[in-house]
């Protein structure tokens, strides 16, 4: 794993959660909680929620769709969106 996968986990870690989608319909979330990633997942109307645990490659995936997708990146990667603009987007506050 580089470094600056190391410091998003990092990063994204001391938050304890991070949205990774919510509307009406259904909703994602992440936390870590001792030492283990748990991802989160469920039904907004009914609040059934189904937690599973997640690897640190899976955490990373998430979070870098979420990026691309707040920063107005869609479709496949074309390499618009770094592991840096990840970075940056979590450290200066986004969620």
């Amino acid at each position: 794993m580089e470094a600056m996968q190391r410091a998003i986990l990092d990063c994204v870690a001391a938050r304890d959660e991070v949205v990774l989608s919510g509307n009406k319909e259904s909703f994602s979330y992440l936390q870590f909680r001792n030492g283990i990633w748990l991802h989160t997942s469920g039904d907004t109307m009914t609040q059934e929620k189904e937690i599973s645990q997640a690897s640190e490659q899976e955490v990373l995936h998430a979070l870098f769709w979420k990026v691309r997708d707040r920063t107005g990146h869609y479709g496949p990667d074309d390499g618009a969106v770094t592991w840096q603009d990840v970075l940056d987007y979590f450290r200066n506050g986004g969620y």
